[in-house]
C-alpha cells in the first residue's frame, strides 16, 4: 500500500472550513491521506477553524509558503477569494504540488488554460472543484438523457438561487455561474455555441451584479435558460431538461430527479451521496495513481471561457424597444431631418420644440431625436469648427420621402402605381 499523501487546504472561509472536516474525515476513515497544512491570511479565521476541528498549532499557518515549501505536502486544495486562485495555484504547481482548485478556476480564461498547459508540463494533477460532477441525480439525469428518457431535447432551465448579504468583492455570474454551465456541459455533452446574458445589482454594491438571466445557445436549436440570484427568497438548485417526450427535473440540492411524461410523474432511483467526499477520493486517487489527465482542468477553463462570453455581452446593451412613435414624434423626427438636409443650422444649436414650434430654452428634445436618427441609421454627425453638424444618409433620405408622402396622403393616393400601393401597405 502506497504512503498517504501530504495534503494541503489554504482557505478556511465558509467551504474551506467544510473541505477541512471532510479532509479530517477522510483521513480517519480511510487512511489514503493526511492533512499537515491549514492556511489563512485570516488570523480570526484561522483561529476559528482551529478550534471547531481541534488542529494543532504545526498545521495551522497564515503564510502561503509554509504549504509550498513543504515537502511533505505532495497536494493542495485552494479555497481562496477567486481572485486569488490564478497566482495561488501557479504557486502550487511550480512547487511541484498537485492542486485541486475551486471554481471558478480563474477569472480569465487564458489564465486558466496556462495553469493546465504548466501542469500538464509538470505532469502534476489538476483538478477544478465542479462538486455537481459528483452529484448521483445529476450523474443519473446523464445516464437518462444518454437513454433517450426525454427524446430528443428541446431547451434546459437551470435556477441557481439563494438569498445573501451584498458581496462586495465578486460578481454573480463568476461565482454562482460556474455551477449551472459545467451542469449543462456534463448533462448536454457539449458547449454553448453562443452565450449572451444581463445582470443586475440591486443594494450596496453598484458595481458587481447580484442577479442575472443567461441564454445559451447549443448545436441543434437546443437553448437553456440560466437565472442566478442572490436576492430570491429560499435556496434552489434546480435543472429542468424538456424534451419531444417527456422532462426531466434534478433537485441538486436533495439530490431527486422526477421525470414527466404526458401527465404522469415518476422519481428515478438516486443513491444520495456526500459529493465532497466523492470529489475529495476523486483528487486523492488520482493524485496515488499519478492520473495526470487535464480533462478536469480543460473543463475548467472552458468553463471560464464561456462566463466572459456572458460577461463581455452585459457591456453590450440591447438598445431600448423600437417605439411606435406618434404622429408628433413622427413629424419631429423628419423635421429634423429636414433641418439637417437643408444645412440650417447645427441641430443642437436649434431652440425650438420641433413639435409645437414653440422656443425652448434646452436641448434635451431635440438631442433625444437626433439620438434616435443616429442609431436608426438616418443621421451621420461631422465635426466642423462652428460644432457638431449632422448630415442625413441615403436611409435617412428614403425615410424623409415616405414620411412626406404619408403626410400628404392626398397627393401618395392619387398615384395608383404597384410602387406605391406597397409603399403605403408598408408603412400603414
Amino acid at each position: 500500500m502506497k504512503d498517504p499523501i501530504g495534503i494541503g487546504v489554504i482557505g478556511t472561509g465558509y467551504w474551506g472550513s467544510k473541505l477541512v472536516y471532510e479532509y479530517q474525515q477522510a483521513e480517519r476513515n480511510k487512511r489514503k491521506l493526511r492533512l499537515l497544512k491549514v492556511c489563512d491570511a485570516s488570523l480570526p479565521s484561522l483561529l476559528s477553524c482551529k478550534k471547531k476541528f481541534s488542529l494543532s498549532d504545526t498545521v495551522l499557518t497564515q503564510n502561503a509558503d509554509d504549504v509550498f515549501n513543504d515537502p511533505n505536502v505532495s497536494a493542495v486544495h485552494i479555497a481562496t477569494p477567486n481572485k486569488t486562485h490564478y497566482p495561488l495555484a501557479i504557486r502550487a504547481l511550480e512547487s511541484g504540488k498537485d492542486v485541486l482548485i475551486e471554481k471558478p478556476m480563474t477569472l480569465h480564461s487564458r489564465e486558466a488554460f496556462d495553469l493546465v498547459s504548466i501542469a500538464a508540463s509538470h505532469e502534476l494533477v489538476l483538478h477544478v472543484g465542479h462538486i455537481f460532477r459528483f452529484n448521483t441525480a445529476l450523474q443519473m439525469a446523464r445516464q437518462a438523457l444518454e437513454m433517450q428518457a426525454v427524446g430528443k431535447v428541446y431547451y434546459a432551465r437551470v435556477q441557481w438561487t439563494d438569498h445573501c448579504p451584498p458581496f462586495h468583492d465578486r460578481d454573480i455570474v463568476f461565482d454562482l455561474g460556474p455551477h449551472p454551465i459545467d451542469i449543462l456541459n456534463l448533462l448536454l455533452g457539449s458547449w454553448p455555441t453562443q452565450a449572451s446574458g444581463i445582470g443586475r445589482a440591486y443594494r450596496n454594491s453598484r458595481s458587481e451584479d447580484e442577479v442575472a438571466y443567461i441564454i445559451a445557445e447549443f448545436q441543434d436549436d437546443l437553448i437553456a435558460h440560466i437565472e442566478l440570484s442572490w436576492l430570491h427568497p429560499g435556496k434552489r438548485r434546480e435543472v429542468s431538461i424538456v424534451g419531444s417526450e417527456g422532462s426531466l427535473v434534478v433537485d441538486c440540492l436533495n439530490q431527486k430527479v422526477a421525470r414527466f411524461t404526458d401527465g404522469n410523474v415518476a422519481e428515478l432511483p438516486v443513491q444520495v451521496n456526500n459529493t465532497i467526499e466523492s470529489e475529495i477520493d476523486a483528487f486523492v486517487d488520482a493524485v496515488l495513481s499519478r492520473s495526470t489527465s487535464v480533462e478536469s482542468g480543460l473543463i475548467g477553463a472552458k468553463t471560464v471561457e464561456v462566463l466572459e462570453t456572458i460577461t463581455e455581452s452585459m457591456w453590450d446593451r440591447p438598445l431600448p424597444m423600437a417605439q411606435q412613435y406618434k404622429p408628433d414624434h413622427m413629424a419631429a423626427l423628419a423635421a429634423l431631418l429636414e433641418i439637417s438636409r437643408q444645412g440650417i443650422c447645427t441641430l443642437c444649436s436649434t431652440r425650438k420644440d420641433l413639435r409645437t414650434n414653440d422656443r425652448v430654452t434646452e436641448n434635451d428634445k431635440v438631442e433625444k431625436y437626433v439620438g434616435i436618427l443616429m442609431k436608426s441609421g438616418f443621421l451621420n454627425a461631422i465635426s466642423t469648427k462652428d460644432g457638431a453638424r449632422y448630415e442625413v444618409t441615403e436611409k435617412g433620405l428614403s425615410f424623409l420621402r415616405e414620411y412626406q408622402e404619408v403626410a400628404n396622403p392626398d397627393v401618395d393616393e392619387q398615384d395608383q402605381t404597384p410602387q406605391a400601393s406597397k409603399r403605403r401597405a408598408k408603412l400603414r
